[in-house]
């Protein structure tokens, strides 16, 4: 089985921690860096090329909007969800405008660890 590889970010350590626990008991999904804000979410991405990059919207140093334009600006392929506790209907329509592959909530955070189980069950 092929290791979907995730990268979270996320400003506060306990939702970091909640979702690296919930990725570890999925076969397959492997966290492989953390960052507390958007440059060295960007930093990270860079040095690790994760499959998933999980990115909160609401981040010191660069949002996770900023850090998603970055990113698409060059790449494509690499799944970007945003996951964040602001529900914007206009806020979501821009990230998915500017090229993110999910949104959710952070009050979801089960429908996220689907969408990144799916996403492995792909690669196989």
């Amino acid at each position: 089985m092929k290791q979907l590889r995730i990268v979270i970010a996320d400003d506060f350590v306990a939702m970091r921690e909640l979702i690296r626990l919930e990725l570890s008991v999925v076969p397959g999904l492997k966290t492989v860096g953390e960052a507390a804000d958007g440059e060295q979410a960007f930093w990270l991405y860079h040095q690790l090329h994760p499959e998933v990059l999980i990115l909160d919207l609401a981040m010191p140093k660069a949002s996770g909007l900023e850090v998603l334009q970055k990113i698409r600006e060059n790449d494509k392929s690499t799944v970007i969800i945003i996951f964040t506790v602001d529900p914007s209907l206009l806020l979501r329509d821009a990230c998915l405008t500017a090229g993110a592959n999910f949104y959710f909530d952070k009050s979801d955070v089960k429908s996220m660890i689907e969408a990144c189980q799916s996403l492995q069950q792909e690669q196989k």
